[in-house]
């Protein structure tokens, strides 16, 4: 697995789901839960690696790091001061398997998590940046540009096996 520069129509494409995005919340309709009724702002594309009845963990098709993760929970909360604590543990936990797993397989040398929920009628998600070995430190890391992940199904199905 690793992410190139994206190319003209692949921006495009981002930009495309960016403005999706930007109009169901302008109508105000949640993003996140139109896409678990839907599924065409976020194609599975191979991409869901864990998924139980709390929360459903994927890799980000246009990812700012390798291995970015999206951990998003399927019922709607607009941001984490919603959020139950017991979600809240769950998500750790999990997160926690998968940032072991970013260590040993894609060789992560730290893992950052953060989550992100602001504008009209957001949806709860966290998400984990690994950071591998050589690259730069710090926050400089939750702004990167986006690129387009490549060559991803083999490390899905080898997440998905350490993660049954």
């Amino acid at each position: 697995m690793y992410v190139k520069k994206l190319s003209e129509n692949e921006e495009k494409a981002l930009n495309q789901r960016f403005e999706r995005i930007k109009e169901l919340q302008e109508k105000g309709i949640c993003f996140g839960c139109y896409n678990f009724n839907t599924g065409d702002i976020f194609p599975d594309e191979g991409l869901i690696f864990y998924e139980d009845e709390k929360v459903r963990c994927q890799f980000e098709k246009y990812p700012r790091a390798t291995g970015q993760t999206i951990i998003v929970a399927k019922e709607h909360y607009e941001d984490i001061s919603e959020m139950p604590l017991e979600l809240g543990t769950h998500i750790l936990k999990i997160a926690d398997a998968i940032i072991k797993l970013h260590k040993e397989i894609i060789g992560a040398e730290k893992v950052y998590m953060c989550t992100i929920c602001d504008g009209k009628r957001n949806h709860l998600h966290f998400q984990l940046l690994p950071r591998l070995k050589g690259e730069p430190k710090g926050y400089g890391n939750f702004v990167r540009e986006e690129g387009i992940i490549m060559d991803y199904h083999e490390t899905v199905e080898l997440y998905k096996q350490k993660l049954k």
